[in-house]
């Protein structure tokens, strides 16, 4: 996911127009920079404390979202988060499975802990929480009609149901929900405009 961060056109016009008539025109791109990094500060903030509302999700810090200040070349600020879609069993809550049930999840602070069960034609699949020899622990469950066509190594398993991990949202991902649900977008312009207008003002006050 990636935010540009930068002002309408308009209301850059109009604190430039302002400054001109002060005499201050060569002042419009340190108040730029100053607005939109500002900005770009908070609106990181607020996605990072967002995301933690919002998700179960472990391990998401601050330091994953990556803030391209703005420049006196590019008065324009990034904020960037990347990443691979993440295994429910290291980086979201869950329970593990006993021998009635299955694995249990929960990926929404707001929802409430799920049994995941998978139900094709008679047969209803419980998910299970496993720990692969290679020391990787997850969640997994069989895939109804793929079977293994070789033994893994040690155990005999060749025409036995095939299995896969459960994943869910990447980091990525769930700042991108976040940033779209909350309306953050028409929220980071009004911040915008208030800072220019902030910035601006104070270079007026130095004409005093």
């Amino acid at each position: 996911m990636i935010i540009r961060i930068e002002p309408y056109p308009a209301a850059i016009n109009a604190i430039e127009k302002r400054l001109t008539e002060l005499g201050k025109k060569d002042r419009m791109r340190d108040v730029l920079k100053k607005a939109v990094n500002e900005a770009a500060g908070s609106a990181k903030n607020r996605i990072y404390e967002e995301v933690h509302d919002a998700y179960t999700l472990k391990g998401f810090k601050k330091g994953d979202i990556k803030k391209k200040n703005s420049t006196a070349r590019n008065f324009g600020a990034t904020l960037t988060v990347r990443g691979e879609t993440l295994s429910v069993g290291k980086y979201y809550q869950r329970r593990k499975n006993s021998k009635r049930t299955g694995a249990k999840l929960k990926i929404l602070r707001a929802g409430m802990m799920q049994e995941l069960e998978l139900q094709y034609g008679q047969s209803a699949y419980k998910a299970f929480m496993a720990t692969m020899k290679s020391g990787h622990e997850g969640v997994f469950q069989r895939v109804p009609g793929k079977y293994m066509k070789k033994h893994m190594p040690g155990r005999n398993t060749k025409g036995r149901e095939a299995i896969k991990e459960i994943m869910s949202l990447s980091k990525a991902k769930a700042a991108e929900m976040v940033y779209e649900r909350e309306g953050m977008y028409t929220e980071l312009q009004e911040e915008l405009t208030f800072r220019l207008l902030k910035h601006m003002n104070a270079v007026m006050g130095e004409l005093k």
